[in-house]
């Protein structure tokens, strides 16, 4: 039997697959901000105004990344300033775009089987 449903929760977590040329299939977490019906009309009325440009709410809204490690394998502590220099690299910033985009939706996490 499923879990009941919790209500009130700001944030979620997010697997984030993403796969570069010449690399095998990667994957960080991102945890990210839940924004309800009303914020996500504003924010679409805002987009569509010219207000908001990029991806800065997409940015504000990741509020932790994890899963991330150096070129000898160790694993990162993802500090507020190493997040700003990750979402500088196209695949993490899309990444976190496509993780945003399903959380605003209510796409379910689902994991993968064998």
């Amino acid at each position: 039997m499923a879990a009941a449903y919790v209500v009130g929760l700001a944030t979620v977590f997010k697997t984030v697959a993403i796969k570069r040329p010449g690399r095998e299939e990667e994957e960080f977490t991102a945890e990210i901000r839940v924004r309800d019906i009303d914020e996500q009309e504003a924010l679409q009325e805002k987009q569509k105004n010219g207000e908001i440009k990029g991806f800065e709410h997409v940015i504000d809204d990741v509020i932790t990344l994890s899963g991330f490690a150096d070129a000898d394998g160790n694993d990162l502590k993802v500090t507020k300033e190493m997040k700003a220099k990750l979402v500088k690299d196209p695949y993490v910033l899309m990444g976190c775009v496509r993780a945003w985009n399903h959380v605003q939706q209510g796409v379910p996490e689902y994991t993968a089987k064998n």
